[in-house]
């Protein structure tokens, strides 16, 4: 186990309820959305797009660097048409959730499995 010095990344997700003949169009949006946040926000570390097995819901989920680099990005997403994502895809509610990560277990190119812990 590795102890980091500072908190470790910060993550983000955005949960969208679709009509089911919207989740793939949405899923397509959002996965553009996130390479242009990546190109913009080099605090940006990963994003991905999951989608619901029965189609009614789209997940995004943003990885930052840091809390600090998520809030100097979200100074630029009064720019983002968000409103008009919502609108376009019919989309019936969105939840919002952020989490400071404390830990993060992964697999190195060697396959071995490294653990990063957060002080507390």
């Amino acid at each position: 186990m590795v102890r980091a010095d500072n908190n470790l990344c910060f993550t983000q997700l955005i949960e969208f309820q679709v009509p089911a003949a919207l989740q793939q169009p949405l899923a397509n949006a959002l996965a553009s959305r996130s390479e242009r946040m990546a190109f913009e926000h080099g605090g940006l570390l990963g994003a991905s797009i999951q989608a619901s097995e029965d189609g009614s819901r789209v997940l995004q989920y943003l990885q930052w660097r840091s809390r600090a680099d998520w809030q100097a990005a979200i100074s630029s997403f009064d720019q983002e048409p968000f409103l008009e994502l919502l609108r376009t895809y019919q989309a019936r509610g969105v939840n919002f959730a952020a989490f400071q990560t404390l830990s993060s277990l992964s697999r190195s190119t060697e396959m071995g499995l490294h653990c990063q812990v957060s002080p507390l």
